[in-house]
């Protein structure tokens, strides 16, 4: 990059004119007496030697001038590059991390298992492809626990979503267990493949009840032991708190594609037109690291921004079927919601709090070893 001066020259122009001998970038006349003229950098030290004349540098441009601003701006431009690097740094940093799931068990060896692969709070975030790597090393690793789990970053915060497997644990073939019930309810099917049933339909149960026993009796003596085995279905009883805002926004992606040239100088782009409703992808790009220009080819795609603003009966509709599918996706095939009600809800202004409760046909077995006294 070239360097050059904007000199002011005052005295007898003609004269100045005829005996200077390097090349002049362009004149701009002022007066017969004063005109402005631009030269290389190199040539300054030869038109000084001059001495009828006054030269005054009014101006730089190209690399020197790029020097100057730098110098000028120096405070500003490290002020600038130091708070946003900072800015970066506490965006990608964790400050919460929530754990969605009832399961104790799960919640500390999940908690863990994050902590582990350095998922904790005030680290580094992980990429989205690191998010997944160690989602599936955790679901492999508790493979008879966990049926479903999602990480995902949301801003300075990582959500983990767990969906808890259905599964008898801790059964040891070699062992004789019973079927208990893993929680209270009402009993509405019993389904016995080995064992005794203690406990008729449309009885209610605590959690922990014996329901099928491995005791095998003949004329109410206890004639031996087997491992019991069947399902217990079961009125159970959820309550769903759900949040649902008043003004819902969206963006949806149009698949409307195409690539164009982009410049950009710092971390601002110079708009050929308004991006505001494009998403942008950069492609290639070529960049200057010593003036901090670039430019390249991005690819853009449209993208429509949807602003609701729902009345109450329209965000208590949708807070309901979100209340649905959350014991739903607790649910399994065999299983169902058998009733719903509306217990409470209120308004804050920006969102209605919707509090629910469910009545859910549910398998409550759970094979468990009795210890006889």
């Amino acid at each position: 990059m070239n360097n050059y001066y904007i000199i002011k020259v005052k005295g007898n122009i003609n004269r100045f004119l005829q005996k200077c001998n390097i090349n002049l970038i362009y004149i701009k006349y002022i007066s017969y007496k004063e005109i402005i003229i631009k030269i290389r950098k190199e040539d300054y030290n030869k038109i000084t030697k001059m001495h009828r004349y006054n030269f005054k540098i009014i101006n730089r441009s190209g690399f020197i001038k790029i020097k100057e601003l730098l110098k000028k701006y120096k405070i500003f431009l490290i002020s600038f590059l130091f708070g946003l690097i900072l800015l970066i740094m506490l965006s990608n940093i964790i400050f919460e991390i929530k754990i969605n799931t009832n399961n104790k068990y799960l919640y500390s060896v999940v908690k863990k298992e994050l902590e582990n692969y350095g998922i904790e709070k005030y680290k580094f975030k992980k990429s989205y492809k690191n998010n997944n790597e160690i989602k599936k090393l955790i679901i492999k690793k508790y493979e008879d626990n966990i049926e479903w789990m999602e990480i995902t970053n949301n801003g300075t915060k990582v959500i983990v979503n767990i969906i808890e497997r259905k599964t008898n644990k801790n059964i040891n073939n070699n062992e004789i267990y019973s079927i208990v019930a893993k929680k209270s309810g009402f009993i509405k099917k019993i389904l016995v493949d080995n064992g005794t049933k203690l406990i008729e339909e449309n009885n209610y149960v605590n959690k922990g009840d014996i329901i099928i026993s491995s005791d095998i009796y003949l004329n109410e003596d206890i004639k031996g032991k087997v491992s019991a085995s069947g399902k217990v279905y079961a009125s159970v009883w959820y309550k769903v708190i759900c949040e649902y805002p008043l003004n819902y926004k969206e963006k949806i992606y149009t698949n409307k594609k195409r690539k164009i040239i982009f410049f950009r100088i710092g971390n601002k782009y110079i708009e050929l037109f308004k991006y505001k409703s494009f998403n942008r992808k950069e492609l290639y790009s070529i960049n200057d690291k010593l003036t901090n220009i670039g430019f390249g080819i991005e690819e853009i795609e449209k993208v429509e921004i949807i602003n609701k603003k729902y009345s109450n009966k329209d965000v208590i509709k949708k807070a309901k079927e979100k209340s649905i599918r959350i014991i739903n996706n607790k649910l399994n095939d065999d299983e169902y919601i058998i009733s719903q009600k509306t217990l409470k809800f209120n308004s804050n202004g920006s969102k209605i709090i919707l509090e629910m409760f469910f009545s859910v046909y549910e398998e409550i077995g759970e094979k468990r070893v009795i210890e006889e006294n």
